[in-house]
């Protein structure tokens, strides 16, 4: 069946790479968060309690920026396997991911056994 000129297969295709920007989105403008937030805390001087926690709380907003940086690339390569024609196969197994994992995890990898079994052996 088509609707609005689009095959189903189309216009999930063109759900998924809407809320694989819209991630993307949300993620860039967090990272220029963090990075704002760092740069103006280490331009003040303090007291060596304060730094030691100034520089504690850069720690931790690296490592979320880290985390995030990692997702921006889940996200550019679920974009790459859109454009070739392999999102929602598992690249494990290679078997079709369910849709209901895809709308939960837009970028995912993985199908729901293999994630399990990949967490496992971490």
């Amino acid at each position: 069946m088509i609707r609005n000129g689009r095959s189903p297969v189309e216009a999930l295709k063109q759900e998924f790479r809407r809320r694989l920007e819209e991630n993307r989105a949300t993620l860039l403008r967090t990272l220029a968060r963090t990075d704002e937030e760092a740069a103006a805390s280490g331009s003040e001087l303090r007291g060596f309690s304060e730094v030691a926690a100034e520089e504690s709380e850069r720690n931790l907003l690296t490592q979320l920026g880290g985390k995030e940086r990692r997702e921006l690339d889940d996200i550019s390569d679920a974009l790459a396997r859109l454009e070739t024609g392999t999102y929602g196969r598992c690249e494990r197994c290679g078997h079709p991911m369910a849709l209901a994992r895809l709308r939960a995890v837009p970028a995912a990898r993985y199908c729901l056994t293999c994630q399990q079994k990949q967490e496992a052996t971490r």
